[in-house]
């Protein structure tokens, strides 16, 4: 009978009466009928799932490794109002007035704010210009990218509450699904009453889980600083 001893190093197995085994090519199928067969049909499962792991990881990889050289590919016509490859048919102005250009069915295609807008009869259909006063260029550039990408780096101008504020605005579901975990990594007691403020307002639903845990974690010393605030930004005046 072939067995594949190498694999079973740990066990010495010997054919006999009170030990039978029965094993298909590879190793697949096993019958045990005594105590070391059991153990040797143990093995042999754990070294098939450790197999099956490894080329499940190895499919993993090869996805990432397709899905990062794609997405560099994007990234390398990043939108920006002085790139020689990128004029679009809309453009967006911000409060500090430099025109950041796009496509309009790209940001139709991120946005039910934006396909409303230039579906229906508004000016900026017939423009083509958005004026967006409450962003700067640099959020409305990464707003942009965002929506070309799905990628974002945030930064002093284009803060993940700014992000989170426009993509609130614009209903770019994605976008703010970034932001939402973003603000959610340097929770401290400093940061919780504003981001409790942010949850609510713009509906983070993850933020404000990870407040509201925060905030219950840390009672004795959340619960003054908590109150503090409250009273500093809402005073009430006496009679």
């Amino acid at each position: 009978m072939n067995f594949p001893l190498s694999l079973f190093h740990e066990y010495s197995l010997r054919e006999s009466r009170d030990c039978k085994l029965t094993v298909s090519l590879g190793g697949r199928v096993w019958k045990a009928d005594c105590n070391c067969c059991r153990r040797s049909e143990k093995i042999c499962i754990e070294q098939e799932a450790a197999h099956s792991l490894s080329e499940t990881i190895e499919r993993l990889v090869e996805l990432q490794n397709s899905l990062e050289k794609k997405l560099r590919f994007l990234q390398a016509f990043e939108p920006g109002p002085l790139s020689k490859y990128f004029r679009g048919d809309i453009c967006f102005v911000g409060s500090d007035q430099e025109p950041i250009y796009a496509h309009r069915f790209i940001m139709e295609g991120k946005s039910t704010v934006f396909q409303k807008m230039f579906q229906t009869d508004m000016k900026e259909k017939e423009s083509g210009t958005v004026r967006i006063n409450d962003a700067t260029s640099h959020v409305l550039r990464s707003m942009v990218n965002f929506c070309y990408t799905a990628n974002i780096e945030f930064t002093e101008e284009a803060s993940a509450e700014e992000m989170l504020k426009i993509g609130h605005k614009y209903d770019i579901k994605d976008l703010r699904d970034v932001c939402d975990e973003e603000l959610c990594k340097d929770i401290d007691v400093d940061n919780l009453c504003k981001r409790l403020m942010l949850a609510h307002i713009y509906e983070a639903k993850k933020l404000g889980e990870f407040t509201a845990e925060f905030f219950h974690g840390n009672f004795p010393v959340t619960y003054p600083r908590f109150v503090e605030r409250l009273c500093r930004d809402s005073p009430i005046d006496a009679e």
